[in-house]
């Protein structure tokens, strides 16, 4: 379902950004889960070629002790494609949370822009240093041309990762990307142990009401019209 009709109750997120290692896979694992645990139905689109996302839904579900179906709960499909904007409408449920783990622009650019054109929000995962910083301003452009002939323009925001905490970098990043033009979410993502060693495994209990945080920003910026529980 989309935002941008009144009758329209789910969203559709793409994390996306120029060059890979910038935290997409984790950002979108992670926001997957504590939106399926607010009771919402969660579709989680890989739609990078190097299958991450499911390669991590796999390796969780062989966990010892873990359920394969607690794992990951939610619906997770492998979709690197350059029509991926046409195939998620006929994937989605009309209520899903749509969650779209995109391919770097640089090196996937049909797949990228597919995805920019299938979402109602653009999520540009950024960590506060100066090269990741400019390496955004490609993403402005994309964004821009993949809202052409929409009724709304495509809403994008800047989510700050990897911070290091009371670290001056965060606050001047975060004034440096509101120069640039980007929205910046209120929530920065701490440097912690817990995400960056995350991959493969179930998503533990702890680390979570991060996540909640950056899902409550997303709504904000979706909601009247979408009503997604956070």
């Amino acid at each position: 379902m989309r935002c941008n009709t009144a009758v329209m109750t789910g969203i559709r997120l793409a994390l996306a950004n120029l060059k890979p290692g910038t935290g997409k896979t984790t950002s979108a694992v992670w926001l997957a889960h504590v939106f399926a645990e607010a009771g919402n139905s969660v579709l989680l689109v890989d739609a990078d070629p190097s299958g991450s996302a499911l390669e991590w839904s796999d390796l969780a579900a062989m966990y010892p002790g873990v359920a394969p179906q607690a794992a990951f709960p939610f619906r997770i499909v492998a979709l690197p494609s350059r029509e991926l904007h046409r195939r998620v409408p006929e994937i989605a449920k009309a209520d899903d949370v749509v969650i779209i783990d995109a391919p770097q622009l640089e090196d996937h650019v049909g797949i990228a822009r597919s995805a920019l054109r299938c979402a109602d929000l653009v999520l540009i995962p950024c960590a506060p240093s100066p090269i990741e910083i400019n390496r955004t301003t490609p993403m402005r452009d994309e964004i821009g041309e993949a809202s052409i002939g929409r009724d709304r323009p495509t809403r994008s925001a800047v989510l700050l990762n990897r911070c290091v905490t009371r670290a001056t970098s965060t606050a001047d990043a975060r004034e440096a990307l509101q120069g640039l033009g980007y929205d910046v979410l209120g929530t920065a993502v701490p440097r912690l142990e817990v995400y960056a060693q995350s991959f493969g495994m179930p998503i533990p209990g702890h680390g979570r009401g991060v996540w909640r945080n950056v899902a409550h920003d997303l709504i904000e910026r979706c909601s009247p019209l979408c009503s997604v529980r956070p």
